[in-house]
C-alpha cells in the first residue's frame, strides 16, 4: 500500500513513536487529535488549554469553583494540557487549586470515575461543591458514584454537588442529568485536517505548524 496521505490518531501515551515517525517519513501524515511532537506535516485538534480555562470561568462565575477530577496516570496526553490549564485558570481568578488524582490506567474511564468517586466522597476530599473533570467519561463515573451514594447533581437549589466534564461525548446529553461540558468542534478540525493533507498532496510544502480549534460551552443541567 502507497497512500497519497494519512490523516492518523495516535493511541495517546500508548502509541509507538519510533514507528509513527519511520511511518510519517513515509508517507505525509497530518496527526490530529493528541500531538506526539512534530511529526508528520502538521496538527490539527482541539484547544485544550482554552476548554478547561473556558468552563472554570463559567463554573467559577455560577457557584463555587471547581475542583479538578482526574486520573492519576491518563491515557491521553491532552489530559496534562487540561491540569495545566486548570491550574493557571484558577489563580487567574483568584481562587486556590484543587486537585483530586484518582487511581487508574488504561480507557475504562467510566469504571475509574465509579470507583474513583466512591473513594472520594468517602474520604471528604471535595473541597467544593463544584466538581470539574478531566473528560466526559470520568464524568459519567462520577455521576454514578454520586447516584449509588445518594448526591443529588444539579446546578438546582436542592443539589449537593455539581459535576461538569470536557468533550461533549455522545452520551453526556444523555446522563441524569445531563451533563455541562465544552463541545469539540470537530467539523472545523476535520476540514482543518483535509485541508492541510490535501494541500501537501499536492505538492505545496508548508512548515510544521499546529492548529488547534476552540471549543464551546454546552450548559447542561449538572451544572
Amino acid at each position: 500500500m502507497k497512500p497519497a496521505g494519512v490523516l492518523l490518531a495516535p493511541l495517546g501515551r500508548a502509541s509507538d513513536r519510533s514507528a509513527i515517525e519511520k511511518f510519517c517519513d513515509q508517507v505525509p501524515t497530518v496527526i490530529f487529535d493528541s500531538n506526539l511532537e512534530q511529526f508528520g506535516i502538521a496538527f490539527v485538534g482541539s484547544d485544550n488549554t482554552q476548554f478547561t480555562e473556558l468552563i472554570t470561568d463559567y463554573l467559577c462565575r455560577t457557584g463555587e469553583p471547581p475542583c479538578f477530577y482526574e486520573m492519576r496516570n491518563p491515557a491521553n496526553p491532552n489530559a496534562h494540557r487540561r491540569r495545566v490549564s486548570y491550574l493557571n485558570a484558577m489563580e487567574k481568578f483568584g481562587y486556590e487549586p484543587h486537585v483530586i488524582s484518582i487511581p487508574g490506567e488504561g480507557w475504562d474511564f467510566e469504571e475509574i470515575g465509579r470507583l474513583g468517586g466512591h473513594a472520594s466522597l468517602k474520604a471528604g476530599v471535595f473541597k467544593t461543591n463544584t466538581v470539574l473533570c478531566s473528560n466526559d467519561r470520568l464524568a459519567i463515573g462520577l455521576l454514578t458514584s454520586c447516584f449509588e451514594a445518594g448526591q443529588k447533581v444539579g446546578r438546582t437549589t436542592d443539589g449537593a454537588i455539581r459535576i461538569a466534564g470536557q468533550d461533549d461525548h455522545p452520551f453526556s446529553r444523555y446522563t441524569c442529568p445531563p451533563l455541562t461540558t465544552v463541545a469539540h468542534d470537530y467539523s472545523a478540525v476535520s476540514k482543518a485536517a483535509v485541508d492541510t493533507l490535501f494541500t501537501a498532496i499536492e505538492g505545496e510544502v508548508e512548515p510544521w505548524k499546529s492548529t488547534r480549534m476552540q471549543g464551546k460551552l454546552i450548559m447542561r443541567d449538572s451544572a
